[in-house]
């Protein structure tokens, strides 16, 4: 019996060509390149918007970024974004770290789209490749069990799966923990390694993911 492969259609504007060639080695993935009115990856009913830090703060000190996010946010699919790059790319950039950090946070809860972050493509692929998984997974069991996702805790477990070094059980933990998303965003590393799991050196992790 052939195995149905998951699809993930990809914007044909989009200048990722790291990141498609590393789905691509995926043979359990199916690539498919077309116009997206909204956001630059499209898996099952989720779009998925990647921005480099450099244009994230570009967009969000020209206006556009808010727009954006409005148009995602009111979409009949779920929406991420996925924020690309280190601290290094936006080094020269005139912004603050606490606009940053007030953007970051309206997006997720204001507008309540979870925020996905890594430092290259290659990393943006397995982020993908990951949520193609999990999402086709998830999609499976729920067909097999007749039952629906208690939608916000999943999306809040979504975004906290997203930090480095973060399981299913650790996102759990972090939850009950801190009770809410935005609370683990701005947590100082003395707050995160409070929690069962999370040492010095996971919690730096966790900080510079977070707050570039």
């Amino acid at each position: 019996m052939n195995k149905t492969l998951i699809e993930i259609a990809y914007d044909d504007r989009e200048h990722a060509e790291i990141l498609i060639e590393q789905l691509s080695l995926h043979t359990e993935l199916c690539l498919v390149r077309k116009r997206l009115k909204l956001g630059d990856y499209q898996i099952n009913n989720w779009l998925i918007e990647r921005k480099t830090l450099p244009d994230l703060v570009f967009s969000l000190c020209n206006g556009r970024l808010f727009s954006q996010i409005a148009r995602l946010s009111k979409c009949s699919d779920n929406a991420a974004l996925l924020i690309e790059g280190s601290s290094k790319d936006i080094a020269s950039y005139d912004i603050t770290r606490e606009a940053l950090i007030g953007a970051l946070c309206s997006i997720s809860i204001n507008f309540n789209i979870p925020i996905l972050r890594s430092l290259s493509q290659y990393e943006s692929a397995k982020i993908l490749y990951f949520c193609a998984t999990q999402l086709n997974s998830r999609e499976t069991g729920l067909k097999l069990n007749g039952r629906k996702p208690k939608r916000r805790k999943n999306r809040q477990l979504f975004i906290l799966q997203s930090l480095p070094e973060v399981g299913p059980r650790l996102a759990r933990r972090l939850l009950k923990h801190f009770d809410s998303v935005e609370a683990v965003i701005t947590a100082s590393t003395d707050e995160l390694i409070k929690v069962e799991g999370i040492g010095q050196e996971r919690a730096r992790k966790i900080r510079e993911m977070l707050i570039p």
